[in-house]
C-alpha cells in the first residue's frame, strides 16, 4: 500500500510542478503563446485534483491498483520533462531573438548603433523634440585620410582605428549622446537636448580628444588620426507640419555638408551647417 501511496505522491509532485512552471511562463512570457501557457496552466492543475483521488480512495479503503500507480506516476513525469523541454526551448528562441536584435542595432566592427539603428533614434528624437519644442543636434564625423591608413599599414589596422575612435569619441561625448556608423569611416553622433552653443563646445572637444590620442595597433607604432566633423542643429520651431521622415534626410545631408566643408576648409575641423552651406559632393 505504501508503494502505491508514494507513487502517486511523486506523480501529484511532478504535476504541481509541471503546472507552476507553465504559470509562470505565463507570466513572464511576452510572446504570442503567453495565453496556451496559461491553459496548460489551468489544464495541469485540474489534474492535480485527479491525482489526489488514488491517494483518498487508498488510504481510506487499504485497496489499490500498483499499476496505474506506476502508470500515474510516468504519465506525470513526462508531462513535467515536457514543460520543462518547452521552457528550455522558449528561452532559446527568446535568446537567438535578443542576439539577432542586438545584431541588428550594433555595427559588429565598432560596437557603435547600426546606420538602420541611429538613423531611427535620429527620427523618435524628432518627434521628441517637437514634442518638448528643444533643440538637439546631430554631428556627421570622418576620419581625415583614412584611405592612407588602410593603404600603409593594411585594412586590419584600419578596423583597429574604427573601433578604437567610436571608443574614444564615447569618452569625449556625454553619456546621453549617442554613436552610430553609417558607412565606412562615417559616423553620425546623435546630441540630445542640445543648442548650436553646446553643439560647438562638444564637437570641438571630441576633434582635439581624437587628434590628441594614439591609437595603439598591431601596427609597429602608435598611429594618430584626426576627424572632420559637420554639425546641423534641429530647430523643432521650424516646419512643424513637415513628414518626420523628410525631416530625417534633410538633417543628415545638412550634417554631411558641413562635414564635407570641414574637409574642404583644410581638415582637423569642425563646421556648422547654414544656407549659405555650399554642396561639395
Amino acid at each position: 500500500m505504501y508503494i502505491a501511496i508514494s507513487l502517486y505522491c511523486l506523480s501529484l509532485l511532478c504535476q504541481v510542478l509541471a503546472s507552476l512552471i507553465s504559470l509562470s511562463l505565463f507570466r513572464h512570457s511576452a510572446t504570442i503563446y503567453r495565453w496556451a501557457w496559461l491553459l496548460l496552466a489551468i489544464g495541469l492543475s485540474l489534474m492535480v485534483g485527479r491525482r489526489l483521488v488514488p491517494i483518498i480512495h487508498v488510504y481510506e479503503s487499504g485497496n489499490f491498483d500498483l499499476l496505474d500507480a506506476i502508470l500515474s506516476l510516468l504519465i506525470s513525469g513526462f508531462l513535467l520533462l515536457g514543460v520543462l523541454g518547452l521552457k528550455k526551448l522558449l528561452f532559446k528562441a527568446d535568446n537567438n531573438q535578443l542576439t539577432l536584435e542586438t545584431l541588428a542595432q550594433h555595427d559588429p566592427l565598432t560596437n557603435s548603433l547600426s546606420r538602420t539603428e541611429i538613423l531611427y533614434r535620429i527620427s523618435e528624437e524628432i518627434n521628441r523634440s517637437r514634442r518638448n519644442k528643444h533643440s538637439f543636434a546631430l554631428l556627421e564625423m570622418d576620419i581625415d585620410h583614412f584611405k592612407n591608413v588602410n593603404d600603409q599599414f593594411g585594412h586590419h589596422v584600419g578596423d583597429t582605428i574604427l573601433a578604437n575612435l567610436v571608443r574614444h569619441s564615447q569618452e569625449a561625448v556625454r553619456s546621453i549622446d549617442i554613436v552610430g556608423r553609417i558607412g565606412g569611416e562615417e559616423f553620425l553622433i546623435l546630441l540630445p537636448e542640445t543648442a548650436a552653443e553646446g553643439a560647438a563646445q562638444i564637437a570641438e572637444r571630441l576633434r582635439e580628444h581624437i587628434a590628441n590620442t594614439a591609437n595603439v595597433t598591431s601596427a609597429s607604432k602608435p598611429i594618430n588620426i584626426t576627424i572632420s566633423i559637420g554639425v546641423a542643429i534641429f530647430n523643432p520651431k521650424k516646419n512643424p507640419t513637415i513628414e518626420r521622415g523628410i525631416l530625417l534626410n534633410e538633417l543628415v545631408n545638412q550634417a554631411d555638408l558641413a562635414m564635407y566643408q570641414a574637409k574642404n576648409e583644410g581638415r582637423n575641423r569642425v563646421a556648422f551647417w547654414s544656407l549659405s552651406t555650399p554642396s561639395f559632393k
